[in-house]
């Protein structure tokens, strides 16, 4: 009967996806942990993945503000709501 082994790969873990293998954190790290102990800390792009980076560009740009974002979540329940009375998932009241 034929054995397999098991191999493991030393593939380096890495934030930035799009970032060639040169790429060290640790700068972004150390000056992150600096200014938030001066009581200066903010969010750094650089120690972010990438995913990470766009849901905050998202979010930046959509301008969306609370009370938005209430209303939307109001229309949703009331739509969620006509449709649980009409016991159906489709509106034309079939």
């Amino acid at each position: 009967m034929a054995q397999r082994s098991f191999t493991g790969s030393t593939m380096a873990l890495k934030h930035k996806e799009s970032i060639g293998d040169g790429y060290d954190p640790e700068k972004h790290k150390q000056d992150s942990l600096s200014k938030a102990k001066s009581g200066k800390g903010h969010w750094k792009p650089e120690l972010a993945s990438d995913s990470e980076e766009a849901v905050k560009a998202d979010r930046a740009s959509s301008g969306a503000t609370k009370e938005d974002m209430a209303a939307l979540q109001n229309r949703t329940k009331a739509a969620a709501e006509e449709t649980s009375k009409a016991g159906t998932s489709m509106r034309d009241g079939l």
